[in-house]
C-alpha cells in the first residue's frame, strides 16, 4: 500500500516537479556565470545579463526533461521522450500564436536544442528503459 502511494504521488510531480527544476537551474547558472565573469577571474567587466538571458531557456529545456524523467518511479525514457514532446508542442505554441509578440531568435533555438539534448542525455542514461 504504501509503495503504490508514493508512485501516485510521484507520477502526479512529474510535470510540476520538471517546472520547478527547470527554472531552479537558472539559479546555478546564475552563480556560476556570476562567479566566473564579474569576479575578473576571467573576463572582467563583461555584463552577464545577455549571457545569462541566452543561457537560461537552454538550461530550463534540459532541466524540464530530466528532472521530470528522473522523478518518475519506472519508465524514465517514455517520460523523458513525452516531456521533450511537451516543450517542443508548447513552445511552437506560443512561437505561432503570439508571433507578433515573440520572435524566434538564438534563445528559442537554444530552448529547443536544449530539450532535445535532454532527451538525448536521458536516452543515453536509461538504455530505451525496460521498465525503470
Amino acid at each position: 500500500m504504501r509503495l503504490k502511494v508514493k508512485n501516485i504521488l510521484l507520477w502526479a510531480s512529474v510535470v510540476p516537479g520538471a517546472i520547478l527544476g527547470g527554472f531552479l537551474l537558472t539559479f546555478p547558472l546564475h552563480w556560476i556565470l556570476y562567479g566566473t565573469l564579474a569576479s575578473g577571474s576571467v573576463i572582467s567587466g563583461v555584463d552577464i545579463e545577455p549571457i545569462e538571458r541566452f543561457l537560461a531557456p537552454f538550461v530550463i529545456a534540459i532541466g524540464f526533461v530530466l528532472i521530470g524523467s528522473h522523478i518518475a518511479p519506472f519508465h524514465k525514457f517514455k517520460i523523458a521522450f513525452m516531456l521533450t514532446a511537451i516543450y517542443i508542442f508548447l513552445f511552437l505554441l506560443v512561437f505561432i500564436f503570439m508571433a507578433e509578440v515573440v520572435t524566434f531568435e538564438l534563445r528559442g533555438a537554444g530552448a529547443l536544442a536544449g530539450a532535445l539534448l535532454g532527451l538525448f542525455v536521458a536516452w543515453k542514461k536509461y538504455k530505451i528503459d525496460s521498465g525503470t
